[in-house]
């Protein structure tokens, strides 16, 4: 019996740990599961998309916009410090983290007055954009070009920056989604707290630095237009597989126009 006794001790004190864990904040499970983001490319229009001469080149440029279709809100904000994350010591910068908040409640919708238990990575760098004047998020975009009829890549970018901030509402109808705007606290500078609310989205217009892709030489055709958020999936959210969208357009860099088609992008 005395044996008997010490193994159900110990195993309700395993639950008890077990409970205790599970219920911790943080834990991202059990009582507080995470209100994650899901980072949408929404569809590029004819509106979106411009083709000028610059400097002896021809680019195409294109406005594109992340908008938030999760749980939860996309949260970024800075480190206190620099640590040269982009590697380059005359430019400042800071650690990017992102906040995942928790579902205190268990209602599946975030709340930010009840919702305040979060997790926090750090997943990139916060980069000064000395062109713009503001304080970008790096590497959160990147745009390719290629041609339909042999799926040959023609241009591409690097990395795109953005300063990340409630701009459109295209979605009010999520739950969660506020009525107002809520992101950038404090502006793009290098404290701010950046972000897209649910239901809101970022736009990137074509005028801003990094929105183009070098076309100079290219042949009059059509091609598929592929534009992409969180490139390399640094950021925590929901799914991943909505990240790209890919847009047919008709291309005539001699004549600097460009049509947007209907369709997908196949051979």
């Amino acid at each position: 019996m005395g044996r008997r006794l010490v193994v159900v001790v110990a195993a309700t004190a395993a639950m008890l740990v077990l409970a205790g864990a599970a219920m911790a904040p943080g834990a991202g499970a059990g009582i507080n599961p995470r209100l994650l983001p899901d980072l949408v490319t929404t569809k590029i229009g004819q509106h979106d998309l411009v083709v000028e001469s610059s400097r002896g080149r021809l680019l195409l440029r294109l406005t594109n916009e992340l908008a938030d279709r999760g749980r939860g809100p996309l949260e970024i904000y800075p480190s206190a410090q620099s640590h040269n994350c982009d590697g380059t010591l005359n430019n400042p910068d800071r650690d990017a983290y992102q906040r995942i908040f928790l579902d205190s409640d268990g209602d599946g919708v975030f709340r930010r007055a009840t919702d305040t238990d979060s997790q926090h990575f750090k997943f990139g760098c916060d980069r000064y954009n000395r062109h713009a004047g503001e304080w970008d998020i790096f590497d959160l975009a990147r745009y390719k070009l290629w041609r339909l009829h042999s799926g040959k890549t023609v241009a591409r970018t690097t990395k795109v920056a953005f300063c990340t901030i409630d701009l459109e509402h295209p979605f009010p109808q999520l739950p969660g989604s506020p009525h107002v705007g809520y992101y950038p606290q404090g502006g793009c500078d290098e404290n701010s707290t950046l972000g897209v609310s649910v239901g809101w989205a970022d736009e990137y217009y074509y005028g801003l630095p990094g929105q183009q892709l070098n076309i100079t030489g290219l042949r009059g055709g059509r091609y598929c237009l592929v534009s992409k958020g969180d490139p390399d999936n640094l950021l925590r959210e929901s799914n991943n597989s909505n990240n790209v969208r890919r847009t047919r357009i008709a291309l005539h860099p001699a004549k600097h126009t460009v049509k947007r088609l209907s369709g997908r992008c196949t051979g």
